[in-house]
This record gives C-alpha cells, structure tokens and sequence, in this order.
C-alpha cells in the first residue's frame, strides 16, 4: 500500500505537470468544445445554437467536405508512399547496403527544416518561371525525346492541383523520419533470426514479410498513427503556397479551422472543425490500435 511519503512525493514531482496539462491542454479543449456550441464572433456576447454548427458543417456542399477530401488525399496517397519508402530504406541500410550511413543522414535531414522553409523550397522547385526545375526538367526531356506528353509549363501550384502537389513534398519531408523509426525497431531484432532463414532458402523478400515485419509491428502502428494525426493537420505548406487564402480546392480542415476562426470571425464553426479533427484523430488512432492488439512477438 502507498504511504503517505511515497504519495507526497509523487504529488511534488507531478503536480507541477498535471496543473500546466490542465491549463495548457485540458482547459483550452474543453473551452473549444463550448465555443463549438455557441454563435460567436469573438467581441460581443456569445448566443447558444446547440449542434447547430456541427449541422451547417455536413450540409451538402459545405467547404467541411472538400477540406476533408483534401486531408483525405493527402493521408491515403502522401501517407501510402511514406510508409512504403521508409520501411524500404530502413529494410536496405538494416542490410548493411553500402553507402547506408550517407543515406540514414541525407533521408533525415529535411527534417531538420522548417515547414515553412520547406514550403518556399518547394515553392521554387514548382515555379512556372524560367528558375523552375522541375518544369524545365519536363521541358528537357520531353525536348529530347521529341515528344510532348504534358504542356509546359505546369502549373503545379494552381489551387485545383495544390493538394496533388503536395504529396510529394510530403513524401519527402517525412520518409526521413520514419525510417530512422523503422530502422530502430529493426536493429532489435537478433540477427540469428535471418542467419537461420538463409539457411532454409529464404529470400529477401520472405525474410521482410515474414520476420521483420511481425517483429516491428507495435513500431508500424504507431507510425501509420503519426500520419494519420500528421496529415490531418497539416497547414503550413497549403497557407504558404496560398498566400494565406486557401481556396474550396486546397482546403484542408486545418486551414478552414484558422481561416472561419479568425478571418471570419466565426469562432463557434471554427470551434466545430476542430472537434471534428479532434474526433477523426482520436478515431483513427483507436482503430489502428484496436486492429493491432494482438499479443506481442517477444524475441
């Protein structure tokens, strides 16, 4: 049984950081969650409408549907080619491919830059201008194949393509991270474990499927949960290429919630959105937990 001095102690060390929780975290959500029922521009007195808010938000043709669309684009097909490439690199430097030690630090290293940063690089990697690389790379080859596939130049970030063009800048950014992830999951595992699949003919690939990833599978779940919450917040990258005016076509639900909030004045909708993004990532994550609760592979 706990005493009395053992419960002062706890009380010192993590008093201090349920009291910052609660103001920090706790108490803003559960305002937010108030203001989400509530008709207000954030001056005058607040009128309570009740769910009407949550209603206005799945109407038909409400911008709430193509911002989501938008999250969902960048989830399934950004998310998708970074599980895919990170689990692949992390697979090939685990090896000991040549080089893996170059590659682990250049992978990572867009992750060091600010998203913001970021977004201007990409920015100038999409220019429509003569300075604009990968439009003169298309003109390059295409000049040199003679044929034209695509009019040049493209404009990649027109708002209708913006959130297609994001998902390679997004595959970039973030493959970085999760393969260190991967790779550090994979590095546990004893190597006697491949030495004896080798020895009864297995290849590379039955060696992937059936060893490493049965054995980092509490890893990959909290991965695939890191980009469930990662793509359904994204902002900066849409409000920098956008110039702050997110249109219906580039909408995600991150910049609808600022832009209702305070460039609208509509804070109970923007309130709204953000329970709903709340509601989305605590479901995501609660399914990919709940699909993987199985008992764990000890090695």
């Amino acid at each position: 049984m706990m005493g009395a001095k053992h419960r002062g102690f706890l009380l010192v060390f993590l008093g201090p950081a349920f009291v910052l929780y609660g103001l920090v975290v706790a108490l803003p959500a559960v305002r937010a969650l108030l203001y989400s029922l509530q008709k207000w521009n954030g001056f005058g007195d607040a009128e309570f409408v009740g769910l009407a808010n949550f209603v206005s938000l799945f109407e038909e043709g409400s911008l709430f549907w193509a911002a989501l669309r938008n999250n969902a684009i960048l989830a399934l097909a950004g998310g998708s080619g970074i599980l895919i490439l990170s689990l692949l690199f992390a697979s090939l430097i685990h090896r000991r491919v040549r080089g893996a030690a170059v590659f682990r630090v250049s992978f990572f290293f867009p992750n060091v830059l600010a998203s913001v940063a970021v977004a201007l690089l990409w920015t100038l990697l999409y220019s429509t201008t003569e300075f604009g690389p990968i439009n003169a790379l298309l003109a390059s080859v295409q000049g040199a194949l003679g044929i034209e596939f695509i009019q040049t130049p493209v404009t990649f970030l027109h708002t209708s393509t913006l959130t297609w063009a994001l998902v390679p800048m997004l595959i970039w950014t973030a493959t970085g991270f999760y393969m260190v992830l991967f790779l550090a999951a994979m590095e546990n595992i004893p190597e006697t474990y491949y030495e004896a699949a080798e020895l009864e003919g297995a290849s590379s690939w039955q060696q992937f499927r059936n060893i490493t990833l049965p054995l980092i599978r509490e890893v990959l779940v909290v991965g695939v949960i890191f980009l469930a919450i990662t793509s359904l917040k994204i902002f900066d990258p849409i409000w920098v290429m956008e110039s702050g005016q997110p249109q219906r076509e580039s909408h995600v639900l991150a910049t609808l919630v600022y832009q209702q909030a305070f460039s609208e004045f509509a804070i109970g909708q923007g309130a709204a959105v953000a329970v709903v993004l709340f509601v989305l990532v605590f479901g995501i994550s609660l399914a990919a937990l709940r699909m993987s609760r199985r008992e764990a592979i000890e090695y």
